[in-house]
């Protein structure tokens, strides 16, 4: 049986079966290694391509923010120049604007725009002033230019007639209003605040002893602001000790009022008053009282060589001194009432009703309506006979009259100025009907 084996054919068979074996070895070490190779791929492209992504979010992220960043500075540079020439307009509109005074009132807009922009140059803005009740035109009209070089021949048409009527072209008073601001402001300054100083008032005997703290202000507040008055009374009468206390906020107006009233005759007592000591004798005895005798001799010796203390130097300081004690209506803005007078508002030579009957109304609506910013207005009155153009208004309390009155004094209207003035209710009785 031997014999019968073909051991070629055997020994090709196992050569077969064992490359059989070595290829299926071969194919599964290369699989695997596909298959590892795989793996370190993706791993590389999840690890690798993540750092990438964040990488790129991040530049993205600076990007839009260093965008934005000079998005708000080409903002902000913006809005500063737009700034800067918006005040540069504000500060040259007032050379590139003229006033037209006498305009006729069917006149409008572009009436005086189409005249203007033929005659003198581009016109920039129109603004006719109109009565805020009726609408009806008042006359009067503001022109702004874009050139300051059109004022000029604007000026120069003056007396040539818009709508058949001979108007009146002169400077705005944009100016004039503010130099009398800046020296309402100079005038105001507010100037390093004193001590205050405390002063004793005595003589407030017999028939003074019924004075009040309302009567001792009026007769020293016109020296200064008063902090407080303290008038002793007796707890059984209630009739004056015979002697007071008043206080200014500031220390040379109670040396001021000291040297002026010390000595001063009031119905028929001689007060005396100086400079209040902690170890002042409160009394009423023939004796010297400590009220600060030598501040009085060096108030009088300021009045002159020959003063002497608690009289005033002569005929010139008494009347100084009566004129700030007496309450002259119209002597200047004097003290706050509830009632103050507009000088200026109309120039009673230009007046004409038979053109115009509702001028007189429309002058009492305009001063009504400025006037209500400041205060409740009981009653306004044109006084159609005055020679000054007075406008009279009366508020409701003292502190919005003040208000108004700071507010217009020395203010230009219609080419005019106005002059704003306190005034008493007698005065107002005797002019207002």
């Amino acid at each position: 049986m031997a014999d019968d084996l073909d051991f070629d054919a055997v020994e090709q068979l196992l050569d077969n079966a064992e490359r059989a074996a070595n290829a299926e070895y071969d194919d599964d070490r290369r699989r695997d290694k596909k298959r590892r190779s795989r793996s370190r791929s993706r791993g590389e492209r999840g690890g690798g391509g993540g750092r990438g992504r964040s990488r790129s979010r991040s530049r993205s992220r600076e990007a839009r923010r260093l965008e934005k960043e000079r998005e708000m500075e080409e903002k902000r540079r913006q809005e500063e120049e737009e700034e800067r020439r918006r005040q540069i307009e504000d500060a040259t509109r007032g050379d590139r604007t003229v006033m037209i005074v006498c305009l006729h009132h069917k006149a409008d807009e572009r009436d005086v725009y189409e005249f203007f922009s033929k005659n003198s140059g581009k016109v920039r803005d129109v603004q006719i002033i109109r009565d805020a009740r009726t609408g009806r035109s008042k006359g009067l009209a503001y022109i702004e230019f874009y050139l300051q070089e059109a004022t000029l021949k604007a000026l120069a048409l003056s007396g040539q007639p818009i709508k058949g009527q001979a108007v009146r072209v002169q400077p705005s008073q944009a100016e004039k209003n503010r130099a009398a601001q800046a020296a309402k402001a100079s005038i105001h300054y507010a100037a390093p605040r004193e001590t205050p100083l405390r002063l004793y008032v005595g003589g407030l005997t017999d028939s003074l002893a019924n004075i009040s703290e309302e009567e001792l202000k009026k007769l020293f507040s016109p020296f200064g602001e008063i902090e407080f008055i303290d008038l002793h009374r007796d707890p059984y009468t209630n009739k004056c000790k015979g002697f007071a206390f008043v206080q200014f906020k500031n220390a040379s107006e109670a040396r001021e009022a000291m040297t002026a009233m010390n000595g001063f005759q009031l119905a028929g007592k001689e007060l005396k008053v100086g400079i209040a000591t902690s170890d002042m004798q409160l009394g009423e005895s023939g004796g010297n009282l400590a009220i600060g005798g030598d501040d009085l001799h060096e108030g009088a010796a300021s009045l002159g060589p020959n003063a002497q203390p608690g009289m005033l130097g002569g005929p010139t300081d008494r009347l100084a001194l009566m004129q700030k004690l007496q309450r002259d209506p119209l002597g200047g803005p004097g003290l706050p009432t509830n009632i103050i007078v507009l000088h200026g508002m109309f120039n009673p030579s230009q007046v004409n009703l038979a053109a115009d009957p509702e001028f007189f109304n429309d002058i009492h609506a305009d001063v009504e309506q400025e006037c209500r910013k400041y205060g409740a207005v009981i009653k306004v009155f044109a006084d159609q006979g005055s020679s000054k153009g007075d406008v009279w208004v009366k508020f409701i309390d003292p502190t919005s009259a003040a208000n108004c009155q700071r507010a217009l004094d020395r203010r230009w209207f219609a080419g005019q100025q106005i002059i704003a003035e306190f005034a008493t209710e007698a005065t107002w009785a005797g002019v207002v009907r």
